[in-house]
């Protein structure tokens, strides 16, 4: 089993780290693979892996994050159509949208998720969201300068109880798209959610029935 972890040099902020630490964890026995942003071929596009993840960066590293996956765009795709499990939180979904709009002019993102994004660095949003998801309650933190605009209603992560969704007004927060997880959460999201965890080790094929630290992290 490998776990692939896209620029963990810059795509590392808010503790989200803890998230693959926390896996390693749970998968002693797993391979965990750093991809550079210096890197020529990520892992994924080479061979199969059982999770793929990417954490929140700062604006900077997003737009070097865009440029370092737009070869692999259409690989990408393959592993998202073959249900490979994946995992991208924080702003780390919006190197998947079509455009961020940013103040010194658009920028295109992948093209992967059908929804465009508005950087405003001067208002930033700080709050918390409780949600849904496959029947269990999600919880997280979000931090971020930026708002999405599109229709995500057909395909969220989350059905949002309190807090934000893809933008101000919209119940529904991140796409879920085959195996792929694109949230704005924070936390890291992995340790706060115990049972969305087991969920996404099942989902890997790695299900377990006990976590560790269970008892304090419930």
């Amino acid at each position: 089993m490998k776990i692939e972890q896209l620029f963990p040099e810059t795509a590392n902020l808010f503790g989200d780290p803890g998230n693959l630490r926390y896996l390693q964890l749970c998968l002693p026995q797993a391979e965990f693979c750093a991809t550079h942003l210096t890197a020529h071929t990520p892992l994924f596009a080479k061979e199969p892996v059982s999770l793929i993840y990417m954490g929140p960066m700062s604006e900077a590293a997003q737009l070097r994050a865009i440029e370092a996956l737009r070869p692999h765009r259409e690989a990408l795709i393959k592993q998202i159509e073959a249900g490979t499990p994946m995992l991208f939180t924080g702003n780390a979904p919006e190197v998947l949208c079509e455009r961020i709009d940013t103040p010194n002019g658009p920028v295109e993102g992948l093209g992967i998720l059908p929804y465009t994004v508005k950087q405003e660095m001067i208002h930033r949003y700080n709050g918390l969201t409780m949600g849904t998801f496959e029947g269990m309650t999600i919880l997280g933190f979000r931090s971020q300068f930026t708002f999405g605009e599109g229709d995500n209603a057909n395909s969220p992560f989350l059905t949002v109880e309190r807090g934000m969704g893809l933008g101000p007004g919209s119940r529904y927060e991140g796409f879920r798209l085959n195996g792929l997880i694109a949230t704005y959460l924070l936390g890291p999201l992995l340790v706060v959610n115990p049972a969305f965890t087991r969920w996404l080790l099942a989902a890997m094929g790695a299900p377990c029935e006990r976590l560790p630290f269970e008892e304090a992290l419930c």
